[in-house]
């Protein structure tokens, strides 16, 4: 019985130390894509997802592709909207590591324009890490359509 406590405190102690590692895998990818984006370069903040990587958003399809992934932030960063992404929960799972935290995306003046929930999977690719999938969900209420009556 002691045995299995040891093994038990023993695993526990690994992963929790691998979940560690993790953590600051994304949050310091996620820090340099933010302030690239941030910073209006989304040309690197494109670098920083796959090349098969899928983008789904609340209300549109799928983006599929960096190079779509990127167009789409595009115009995010030529009107120098801020992203403000909070890690919540890190999961290890070896060459794939899931993410699940909230977003807020701002204007200049610091007005919030949209925020929500997003779960992202990054995936180890040639010794670096690289979002796979990225689910936004919007908590933000739809517009109502102007009514004709």
């Amino acid at each position: 019985m002691l045995l299995i406590a040891a093994v038990f405190i023993g695993l526990s102690a690994f992963a929790q130390s691998s979940n560690s590692t993790a953590r600051e895998i994304v949050e310091e990818n996620s820090e340099t894509m933010v302030d690239a984006l941030n910073d209006g370069d989304y040309e690197t903040f494109g670098t920083y997802f796959a090349e098969d990587a899928m983008f789904k958003l609340s209300n549109i399809n799928a983006l599929n592709g960096r190079k779509a992934i990127t167009a789409a932030h595009k115009p995010m960063a030529e009107q120098k909207m801020k992203l403000i992404i909070d890690t919540e929960e890190v999961l290890d799972f070896g060459d794939y590591i899931h993410e699940i935290g909230n977003y807020k995306i701002q204007t200049q003046e610091g007005q919030t324009v949209d925020q929500g929930q997003y779960s992202t999977l990054w995936k180890k690719v040639n010794d670096s890490w690289k979002i796979y999938r990225d689910v936004v969900s919007s908590s933000m209420p739809l517009p109502t359509a102007a009514s004709g009556k």
